[in-house]
């Protein structure tokens, strides 16, 4: 009822720009009764402000989120065609793009893609009108402002990573606006940041701490910390190469003759990025944030390896756990077609096709992985001469004897990529027979079941059937040990997907400090967390006894690859890569072919251990890519809307 309300209430603004040719919501309407009638008391003043909140993107979710749909750390059947998987094929386009969030999409009548636009609209209309509710106390009316703004931050933020230089929306336009009023410009890079940052700001003082929200009932909004994180993201952002001194876009420039990226880079930049992230770290300890290593109850009977590899996946999947910052509560990786054709794991024939294992991690996300050493493969002493791809049997005598027999199925064969990895490698990746701990399958030996990638076999084609991994990989990092799966039905534990956690907020804070003034003790002790909790020696130590280029982290540039190849490590599958790759101006990196295993023709080992390029055709990327192309049309309603590059 009150959604419909909403909806009539603002439909004379929709009229109105149409008439004009504009169609950004950001004029106030006219029935103002309509409008004081969703501020008329504090119940309908709440509902508002959850309509605020339903614009947000839904993080984690395979339609919604184009850092899970359209990366290259996994890949999907071709008969996959999503908007993301077209835009992960190079397939993006001007007219009518994928995955629009400026203009916003829709399958039918429903909304698949929010124009996020309307929801800074209606977070405009909610500030202008919430000083109207009598019955609203003010700390409550303090608080609410102080989320929208927050919201309103991070909408223009996330245009902002989709698009470069964006218009700052900060109040809706009058009815009295002229055409040529409307027409908005994009405003210069900074300009933007600072905008967004000076929100985020205003946003933390009025936000209560994590402490003062409503277990349950309040899960998912947000508090003080989320903004201060989100601000060490957006200066981080800022700082890097894309958004400081980029000189490829210095052809972008508007109609008034404003250059819209700055083409000097600034190293202060980094500083202010640095000193974010730690004003957030500071926060978070204060309000009892860490990195997550408890052992679940579950598991206080388990060897240590399996013990580690188990932590590791519930830092993302025990919900509202230490490390998680903020969390999306509105993603819908819980329904049917989202867990079965994502990230589940299918290790028995009894599961059938409920499980389907379609999401599926590339050959070249498996070798980003360290050594047991913690260093890449292709650094360690020990591997590069190694031949990656040759199969190795089993010659372990019986019993066997270290936590080799925890990683792949006594008595199988597999290639040496999958032996001495790290254990991120193992508690992250299912690969073919390789040791799937959880699912029900908790009791080592008898119990564990194990992944077969093989044509025809449980975790494989199965009889042609589409419910298989296009690589031989399975993502089993997201999703928890505790799920339980047959043939008929299945239960998932919920948790809420990770927009921002600790882990990422170190990451960042060591990369900001290594950007300015390079190596230090400081930055060794942000990244040396994440190994220490990965079961790792620190970079000093692992890169002076195992590496062929041991001087490699005394530098600014080789710590600054170390830092890099640690975050698509750690973050892997949680959607910071597809953005990581864009700020790094490293977009050349989606062109390196997706490979996989000869899972279709594969149905013996001999040949299913063959490298294969799992993409339909080439992929290829330029400079172009880093950023979406506004929609032509809106270009041809607002020409003060210059066009993303070479688009």
């Amino acid at each position: 009822m009150m959604k419909n309300i909403l909806l009539k209430s603002l439909l004379f603004c929709i009229v109105l720009l149409e008439c004009i040719s504009c169609n950004y919501l950001d004029i106030v309407p006219d029935n103002m009764a309509t409008i004081d009638y969703a501020f008329r008391n504090r119940t309908a003043c709440e509902k508002y402000l959850y309509t605020c909140y339903s614009y947000r993107p839904r993080h984690g979710d395979f339609q919604w989120d184009p850092a899970i749909a359209a990366t290259d750390e996994v890949w999907c059947h071709s008969y996959i065609n999503t908007a993301g998987r077209y835009i992960a094929r190079g397939m993006q386009k001007v007219n009518n793009p994928y995955m629009n969030f400026w203009s916003g999409a829709k399958a039918g009548s429903d909304p698949v893609i929010p124009a996020l636009w309307d929801g800074i609209r209606d977070c405009n209309i909610f500030l202008e009108n919430v000083d109207k509710v009598t019955d609203l106390p003010s700390y409550e009316r303090d608080r609410w402002i102080a989320e929208v703004k927050f919201l309103k931050a991070y909408y223009h933020f996330y245009l902002f990573r989709m698009y470069g230089p964006i218009p700052i929306m900060d109040v809706n336009m009058p009815v009295s606006a002229t055409p040529e009023e409307v027409k908005v410009y994009r405003e210069p890079v900074d300009n933007v940041v600072d905008y967004i940052v000076n929100l985020l700001d205003e946003a933390a003082a009025g936000l209560p701490s994590n402490d003062d929200l409503v277990e349950g009932t309040e899960a998912g909004r947000v508090y003080n910390l989320v903004a201060k994180a989100m601000k060490a993201r957006v200066l981080a952002y800022a700082a890097s190469p894309l958004f400081n001194g980029n000189t490829d876009y210095a052809s972008l420039v508007d109609n008034r003759g404003v250059q819209l990226f700055p083409q000097t880079y600034d190293p202060e930049k980094w500083k202010r990025a640095a000193d974010a992230c730690l004003d957030a770290i500071e926060m978070a300890h204060a309000q009892n944030k860490r990195l997550y290593t408890d052992v679940d109850p579950l598991l206080t009977t388990q060897n240590d390896t399996f013990k580690l590899q188990t932590t590791i996946r519930q830092a993302i999947c025990d919900r509202w756990n230490c490390e998680l910052i903020w969390g999306s509560t509105n993603n819908a990786q819980y329904t049917l077609a989202q867990r079965c054709q994502s990230r589940i794991l299918r290790v028995g024939p009894e599961m059938g096709t409920i499980v389907r294992t379609e999401w599926a991690p590339t050959l070249n996300t498996a070798e980003k992985f360290y050594s047991s050493h913690g260093v890449p493969i292709s650094e360690d002493k020990d591997w590069v001469q190694n031949n990656w791809y040759s199969k190795r049997y089993e010659i372990r005598p019986e019993p066997s004897s270290g936590a080799e027999k925890y990683y792949v199925k006594e008595g199988e064969k597999t290639v040496y990529l999958h032996y001495n990895r790290e254990p991120r490698f193992y508690a992250d990746l299912g690969f073919d027979r390789g040791i799937y701990f959880g699912n029900g399958y908790n009791k080592f030996p008898d119990n564990v079941k194990h992944c077969e990638f093989c044509a025809k076999e449980y975790s494989g084609v199965a009889s042609a059937s589409e419910s298989f991994s296009i690589t031989g990989y399975g993502a089993k990092k997201m999703h928890s040990f505790k799920d339980a799966m047959t043939a008929n039905d299945y239960s998932v534990e919920y948790y809420p997907f990770p927009i921002m956690r600790m882990a990422d907020l170190y990451l960042l804070y060591a990369e900001a400090l290594n950007e300015y003034s390079g190596p230090s003790g400081e930055v060794y002790k942000y990244v040396d967390m994440i190994r220490e909790r990965a079961g790792l020696e620190g970079v000093q130590t692992s890169w002076a006894k195992y590496s062929i280029s041991p001087s490699k982290v005394s530098t600014k540039e080789g710590l600054r690859d170390i830092i890099q190849r640690e975050r698509e490590i750690e973050l892997v599958f949680e959607g910071q890569h597809f953005w990581d790759l864009r700020r790094w101006k490293k977009i050349q990196d989606f062109n390196e072919q997706p490979k996989g295993w000869n899972v279709i023709l594969g149905d013996t080992q001999d040949l299913f251990y063959t490298v294969t390029s799992v993409a339909q055709t080439p992929v290829e990327f330029s400079v172009r890519d880093y950023f979406w192309p506004i929609n032509e049309k809106e270009i041809s309603i607002n020409p003060n809307l210059v066009q993303n590059f070479d688009w």
